[in-house]
């Protein structure tokens, strides 16, 4: 979908909508742990600019690290390697 989308208009960017991007995350978090990580993802966007968005996010990783939730952590960096 995204090549098309790049064929057809050359000039748009792509934006992820945050309710699916919450979604694929949360879907690999245990459900024990969905409401703590969900939070931790809404300070990502509630971030001021790009760049302390960017942070966040690292402190994010680093938080889901320990708390071994492996697989959220693929899909937030994934994330952000398309930005």
């Amino acid at each position: 979908m995204l090549d098309a989308v790049g064929e057809v208009f050359p000039e748009a960017k792509y934006q992820r909508c945050v309710v699916h991007f919450y979604r694929n995350v949360l879907s690999v978090v245990p459900k024990s742990k969905v409401k703590n990580v969900a939070l931790m993802l809404k300070a990502i966007h509630a971030q001021e600019n790009k760049e302390a968005a960017r942070r966040k996010s690292a402190d994010v990783i680093e938080e889901l690290r320990t708390m071994k939730l492996q697989g959220a952590v693929k899909k937030l960096r994934m994330a952000w390697k398309k930005r």
